[in-house]
């Protein structure tokens, strides 16, 4: 595990506003309905983390409301430096699931970064969006998603032990997906020494925020603060009961089934549900769904050649995509609503099957790095709950 560190975190005064009011989801997954929600809360983290790349002179303006809010105690900073455990209860489907995890800062010492594994490739648009954040804002607003390995449960199993103290905060993400939070701030020197060294010589890897991560290390090195030389991260064991990885469902404003007929041997399948289950079910590492007009298919690759990662996306990139244009491209976690969007565009819905953490570190290591929009760890990590400033 990169060196992990506590920090003197910032937070939203609980005196003055309540956690549900400031959460917010990070900056590139807030729809325009969820936006404008949020923006009504008038502490919102919303005006920090989203404001500043959609508003004309939005990073200054980013800038300026930090400091104020910084000025006149809203938000207010750690006496002491912490750690921060989080735990969020949610429902995907009919299940309800508890996720734990923490706060705190990670390393980007060209040593450290060697241990990071990162698994999508970045876009340069958005990574230049989140470095104009660093450069106005000067702190980190959002953190990483990490994940390490726990086969044992012994980092897990130790900072449930934590959970026995009283509580920092608790709150609720107010827009969809509803998530129930609760905050401990543990600020023992030994404890969070013990915690270190359970995850020391771990590798960490990237499950959300690879912009997020590029723009910091851009920051870094053209800054060269040192506080800038760590980044805030939340950090999830791999094993963890509540580590939820769905399926980035690709939809095509363009029929696509004359296409997959000549690569892919198709099987015509009744309904959404079945190829759900169906792919559920797959002998073939490759094979996906495919939604058009109304009809559905399960697809088995014909041509495997050039794939080695055992994932369904490789070969659909390599294949069926190659000659699509990435801005030609949406994207749903939701095999329902990508069927939706595929009737509205009049076009297709390519289904791709779930894959564990496991498989994604696999791939990865195989090929590097993944295409954008690979995995979707569910929910992200929402902004709000602590922040990292870039100061001694």
């Amino acid at each position: 595990m990169p060196d992990i560190f506590p920090f003197k975190g910032l937070y939203f005064n609980p005196k003055r506003v309540s956690l549900s009011g400031v959460l917010c989801p990070p900056y590139d997954a807030i729809g325009e309905k969820d936006a404008k929600v949020l923006r009504a809360k008038k502490f919102n983290s919303i005006h920090l983390d989203l404001s500043a790349g959609v508003k004309k002179d939005g990073y200054r303006q980013a800038a300026q409301l930090w400091e104020s809010w910084r000025e006149d105690g809203t938000i207010v900073r750690d006496d002491t430096s912490a750690i921060y455990i989080l735990e969020e209860n949610f429902s995907y489907g009919e299940k309800n699931f508890r996720r734990l995890g923490f706060l705190a800062l990670v390393s980007l010492s060209p040593r450290n970064l060697a241990r990071i594994i990162p698994h999508e490739k970045t876009l340069p648009i958005p990574r230049a969006d989140r470095l104009k954040v660093l450069q106005m804002v000067k702190a980190n607003l959002s953190p990483i998603f990490t994940v390490y390995p726990d086969p044992k449960g012994k980092t897990e199993n130790l900072i449930r032990q934590l959970l026995k103290g009283r509580e920092f905060e608790r709150g609720r993400l107010p827009v969809f997906p509803h998530t129930d939070c609760r905050l401990w701030r543990i600020d023992d020197l030994a404890q969070i020494a013990l915690i270190q060294r359970t995850l020391k010589n771990l590798p960490l890897f990237v499950a959300d925020g690879h912009h997020r991560l590029g723009a910091a290390c851009d920051y870094f090195k053209q800054n060269g603060n040192p506080e800038a030389g760590k980044i805030l991260a939340y950090f999830c064991a791999e094993d963890d009961p509540g580590l939820l990885v769905l399926p980035t469902h690709r939809v095509l404003p363009k029929k696509i089934l004359d296409k997959a007929r000549a690569l892919c041997h198709l099987r015509s399948i009744p309904s959404l549900s079945v190829l759900q289950n169906s792919l559920k079910r797959k002998t073939d590492p490759y094979a996906f769904g495919i939604y058009e007009l109304g009809k559905y298919f399960l697809a088995f690759p014909k041509d495997k050649s050039g794939c080695q990662s055992l994932l369904t996306l490789e070969w659909l990139n390599y294949h069926l995509l190659s000659r699509i244009s990435p801005q030609d491209i949406h994207y749903s976690s939701d095999a329902r609503a990508a069927k939706k969007m595929a009737d509205g565009l009049k076009g297709a819905a390519i289904l791709v099957p779930s894959f564990s953490v496991s498989d994604i570190r696999r791939a990865a290591q195989i090929l590097g790095l993944l295409p954008p929009k690979s995995t979707y760890f569910y929910p992200k990590v929402s902004s709000g709950f602590v922040f990292h400033a870039f100061e001694n």
